[in-house]
Parts: C-alpha cells; structure tokens; sequence
C-alpha cells in the first residue's frame, strides 16, 4: 500500500466508505450509486484535487449546485485532510464576500450544472477550481466549516471536529425511527446543513440505508421519486411537506376509497417515517399530511452549532412540541431560554458581544450555548415546546445584495484549468 493510500484510510469517515459491498447501493437519484462506484469517484476526484495542491492543512470552500459531484468532492477532500467549508446558494452576494474575506478559504470549489437552482439534484455537474487571494491553511482542528442561516445578521462560520460529528452520528444510530439498514431514505433537507448532511446523508452510510434524491423538491417529483423508488422514509423541512399536503394531483390515480381517511390503502405504502426539521410545522399542514398519507410527520429540532437537539421522529407529540432532548444532549433553561452543553466554542471567529457560547472558564473549554429560542417543557412527556425567539430577524435583502458571481471572481488568484485547457475538473 502506498504512503497515499495508508493516509487516506486513516481519516475519521474512512469506515462510512469502506464498510459496504461493492455492488452495494449509496445513493439514488436519474442513476443508482453503488459502494464500488462511489469509492472510485472520490479515489479520482482526491487525485485530481491533489494535482491542483489541495491537500492536508488546506482551506476549501464548496458551493453550487447540489449533486453526486458535490459529495464526492466532499469525501475527498476529508480523505485529504482539508477543511471543507460548505456555503449553500443562500449565501450570495455582500455577505458571501463578507464570509469570504472573514473565513479567507485558500480554494473555491464551485459546481455548475445546466438549469440548476436552489431545489435541484443532479448526477453529475462540472467543478470549477479557484485559487483565491489571501487565502489562509486551516488554524483549528476542525474537519467542516458550516454557515447559520442568518435570520438574525451576516451568517456565523460553525467548527466541526471529527469527534463532534462521530458522536452525532451516534446519537442519530441511537434514536428510534431514524431510516435504518436496507432502507430507502429520501433527502429533502440541504445537504450543506446540519440536519440534511449528518442526520440525513452521513447517517444513511452508517446505518446502512440508501439516500434518494428527487430531481428538484417540488411536489411532483417528491412523489415520483417515493413512488419510483419504494422510499421508506423522507427527511425534509416543513415547506416540503406543506407542498405535499396540499399538492392536488397525484402521481397514480387513487381509487375512489383509496384516502387513508377512508380506511383505504395509502398512497405510498411503504412510507413509515417522515420527519422535518429547519422550520416551525404548522398544525394544518401535519394534520393534512397523516389524512392524506396516512403518516404523522415527527420532527427533529437542533442548531447548527449543536447539531441535534430534540426529535421526535414519530410524530407522537404533536407538531406544537419538537420532540425530546435527543441521546447525550444536555439541555437546560435560563429564564426561558433553552440552553446546550457542548465541550467547546462552535464558533470560528471570536463573537462580538452578547455572546452566545458561555464558557465554565478555567481549563476545561466547554460551556453552553445559548440558542436564543424561548421554550417550555411539556409536563406530560418532557417534549420541548418552542414558544419564539429572543432576537429579531434581520433583512435578508439587504444582505445578500450585490453580484454573487463578482464577489468570488474579485478574489481570485488563478483559475484552475484542466489539463485539457477546459476549466472543469
């Protein structure tokens, strides 16, 4: 085995791509992904990446459209033992460059596919490399960098070690209803999020469940891919499924009695669990789901910076609360507020005051975080119930005006190009 190979099988996800079968599937969306082909696309985007200097210590941020490509990218630089920083599409414009200039990525990763857009899945897309000025090697031990949504201000940048996402994933492996070995799981959430990336793709590697991915998340083609795909599982946020509820076609005509309300079969019959996360779920849109699909839909309830907080992935506490505290999370309220432990700050840059994370002090580094969600628990099976927020949202607007395209090019050092002269990897 060469000195590469040694040092690839030593990174922290290393078992999550080894484990399975070759001819095993990974994931689904036009096409089916095996084990065996997923291995060799990030085998072979970890040596292209290299060639380009990208390596241990290194700084990449990934941003576009979402995509097998995307994943594999991903995989390979955390089998380089760079610090992968993963911007969604919200992030645009003036505070992209904010984040840019604050962050200081020595790459920019960017994925492009035709007709792509916010909602999109695709196989394959091309990758543009860029070298960008003034960019910084990682300083923290941190393996993902993720973006807040910035509901309340220019998103924060949040560290995840290797250690943090294990024991996640852990905490995922141990909640009851999460898709599990053999299943198929349908990914509505983000991947770039929290939820959608460790809750949703990173726990389907290590419980061995099948990712699926519809080709945008509209309705009729969420109901397409359940329906194509035998899908035992969907993981989305509340729009999703206010979509489904009160989509008025169908994707195979019912018979007259075939509406679970009627005591005929559902319409997706091996759908058991649904779960969202991301939003507040409305009444009217959960009670609508079950009499339509004859499924409650559960919730899990978390932050970026903590990752899982609550779940409750049957829906059996109702869409006014979000489930209980989730395995080993440590909660407490502070004059209402919910309050998390975690063994260190998230946060990458120092905060400005308030701050959010409360240091113990001393030697040991860890403290609670302080989510800024008011919240009460239900007396009668100790279910968080959120009750609103302590700040106040800010004007998106205003800060993702400006040409996004411009606020990477103006920091760029070089275009990667191919060896074939084309500018895609």
């Amino acid at each position: 085995m060469s000195l590469h190979s040694r040092r690839d099988a030593d990174w922290w996800g290393a078992g999550l791509l080894e484990s399975r079968p070759s001819d095993a599937p990974w994931a689904i969306a036009r096409s089916t992904v095996d084990y065996g082909r997923l291995r060799a696309q990030v085998s072979s985007m970890r040596h292209t990446l290299r060639s380009y200097g990208i390596g241990a210590g290194n700084t990449v941020a990934l941003q576009g459209a979402r995509s097998f490509t995307q994943m594999w990218a991903l995989l390979a630089l955390w089998s380089c033992g760079a610090q992968v920083m993963l911007m969604g599409p919200g992030l645009r414009g003036r505070e992209l460059g904010t984040l840019l200039d604050r962050c200081r990525p020595q790459y920019h990763l960017s994925f492009d596919a035709p007709g792509w857009a916010a909602g999109t899945f695709h196989d394959e897309c091309e990758v543009l490399v860029r070298r960008l000025k003034g960019g910084r090697p990682a300083e923290t031990p941190h393996c993902l960098v993720q973006f807040t949504s910035g509901s309340t201000g220019i998103a924060k940048a949040i560290g995840r070690t290797p250690e943090s996402l294990t024991t996640e994933l852990g905490r995922f492996r141990a909640i009851g209803g999460m898709p599990r070995d053999g299943e198929r799981a349908l990914l509505l959430a983000p991947p770039e999020h929290s939820f959608g990336l460790i809750g949703g793709l990173l726990h389907a590697m290590n419980a061995g469940a099948v990712t699926v991915f519809a080709r945008d998340t509209g309705p009729r083609a969420v109901l397409e891919a359940c329906r194509d795909h035998d899908v035992d599982a969907v993981l989305g946020a509340p729009a999703h499924f206010a979509g489904l509820a009160a989509f008025p076609g169908s994707v195979e005509p019912p018979a007259p009695s075939a509406s679970p309300a009627h005591g005929g079969a559902a319409p997706l019959p091996r759908l058991r669990t649904v779960v969202s996360a991301g939003d507040v779920l409305v009444r009217q849109v959960a009670e609508r789901f079950a009499e339509r699909f004859g499924v409650r839909i559960g919730q899990a309830y978390g932050t970026t910076e903590t990752g899982i907080i609550a779940v409750d992935t049957a829906g059996v506490h109702g869409p006014g609360t979000v489930g209980v505290p989730a395995p080993g999370v440590r909660v407490r309220l502070v004059s209402g507020e919910l309050q998390v432990r975690l063994p260190g700050t998230p946060y990458l840059a120092p905060e400005d005051p308030p701050a959010r994370f409360l240091a113990d002090g001393g030697r040991d580094p860890g403290g609670w975080l302080c989510t800024r969600d008011l919240v009460e628990v239900d007396p009668a099976g100790g279910a968080l119930r959120l009750l609103g927020r302590l700040d106040p949202p800010a004007d998106r607007r205003m800060l993702t005006a400006g040409a996004t395209q411009r606020q990477v090019t103006d920091r760029t050092i070089v275009r990667q190009l191919g060896r074939d002269g084309s500018l895609a990897i």
